[in-house]
């Protein structure tokens, strides 16, 4: 058997076995000079200083042959190109091709400011682009923002809310330029970031039927400190497990300039995205607290305690000691009382569903508290959590203000 030597190429295999060179269609090829098996295997052991010539020989029916990676088909007509852009003609049968490795997108998101001249320094990402996943699909699960201590906050007018309450900011996503123009008098010069991207994408992760084409995320603030007040009024919130009605509550205890807001076990997450809509930033104007009856009990014994009550007392939730004590506790119509400033007020509201607990009715009896009531007409039973806490609040207010 006898091995030719190919010359003319850099890329293709130089060293054939006779019957591999006649399945070759290089007619115009001639060899430059044949090897017999001797010389073949003589070189095949030479020492690693020979690399070059060694690597002129290729023995096809080894399973070790080494070919070339960077082949590329120009045509039908089995004809590949080399590196150096000769192109040749071979029988595609015997070649090994390798597709050349995609190189992998490393771009890391750049967290962006306002310069020094007062421009606005976003990314710019496209449709589907894989950054908008990154960053909004754990903004879609209240779960994961709860981890991250972060809240997610859509429309201009909630963000402004946090800015101006001096929130975290951690980075803001728009569709529209001038949405953060509008917003560049309270954004801080550095220390967050602006992604641009397409509308339709955001609306494709939004909570909102229409997405206002803006959105923040923050670090969830630190909403326990001391706020200013206006009546020494605190609002405890009962088993309000319908996020709506709690941000409405939320809303009319900020408008009314309530002391403290405190929200025992059975209500429903305080920065749930439908509380956070409704109450419209209350949450950045108040100070809310979550504590156990107990504490409850131990922190506000010395306060005028209330309970809004609609005078329906349902057998089938209360035990017979709890209604004894639900009765034992007189009722009032609520504009027939008169408050004062002297005395702190303690007002309890109960979800429309699960109504006042047990423990609230057990200390206001034991406290020496009294039950308020609105009388409704047209055979109405109750009013909406939220309307029946602002109609107590506002008359609670408005005779403070009177009688100071």
């Amino acid at each position: 058997m006898f091995v030719f030597k190919i010359l003319n190429t850099n890329q293709l295999p130089k060293c054939l076995c006779y019957e591999q060179i006649r399945s070759l269609r290089w007619s115009s090829r001639i060899p430059k000079k044949v090897y017999s098996q001797a010389e073949f295997d003589e070189n095949e052991t030479l020492s690693p200083s020979s690399t070059s010539t060694h690597k002129e020989f290729v023995d096809m029916d080894s399973k070790k042959s080494n070919y070339p990676t960077t082949f590329s088909f120009q045509n039908k007509n089995n004809k590949v190109t080399d590196n150096n852009n000769n192109k040749h003609e071979v029988d595609t049968k015997i070649l090994t091709l390798r597709k050349p490795k995609k190189k992998k997108n490393t771009t890391d998101m750049l967290e962006t400011s306002i310069d020094v001249d007062g421009n606005l320094i976003y990314t710019k990402m496209h449709d589907n682009d894989a950054r908008v996943a990154k960053i909004l699909s754990n903004l879609k699960s209240d779960k994961t923002l709860r981890k991250e201590d972060s809240i997610l906050l859509e429309g201009k007018r909630l963000i402004t809310e946090a800015l101006q309450s001096n929130c975290k900011i951690q980075y803001i996503l728009f569709s529209k330029k001038s949405d953060v123009e509008e917003l560049k008098p309270h954004l801080p010069k550095r220390g967050f970031s602006l992604y641009k991207m397409p509308y339709r994408e955001m609306q494709m992760w939004s909570n909102l039927t229409t997405n206002p084409g803006i959105m923040g995320v923050f670090k969830m603030p630190e909403i326990n400190q001391q706020q200013q007040f206006e009546i020494p009024l605190n609002v405890i919130c009962d088993n309000i497990r319908e996020p709506g009605n709690l941000g409405a509550i939320l809303r009319t205890c900020a408008g009314v300039g309530c002391k403290d807001v405190i929200l025992t076990k059975g209500c429903c997450d305080i920065w749930n995205s439908k509380v956070v809509r409704s109450a419209m930033g209350a949450h950045f104007k108040l100070r809310i607290q979550k504590l156990d009856w107990h504490n409850i009990k131990e922190n506000l014994n010395n306060c005028n305690w209330f309970i809004a009550d609609n005078n329906k007392i349902h057998s089938s939730k209360n035990s017979t000691v709890i209604i004894d004590k639900i009765n034992s506790i007189p009722i009032e119509s609520y504009d027939t009382l008169k408050y004062s400033r002297s005395n702190e007020i303690t007002l309890v509201i109960g979800g429309e569903t699960e109504g006042i607990s047990e423990e609230a009715y057990s200390i206001v009896h034991e406290l020496g508290g009294m039950r308020l009531h609105i009388p409704l007409a047209n055979n109405i039973e109750s009013l909406n959590s939220g309307t029946a806490l602002s109609v107590l609040v506002f008359e609670i207010k408005r005779q403070i203000k009177v009688n100071t």
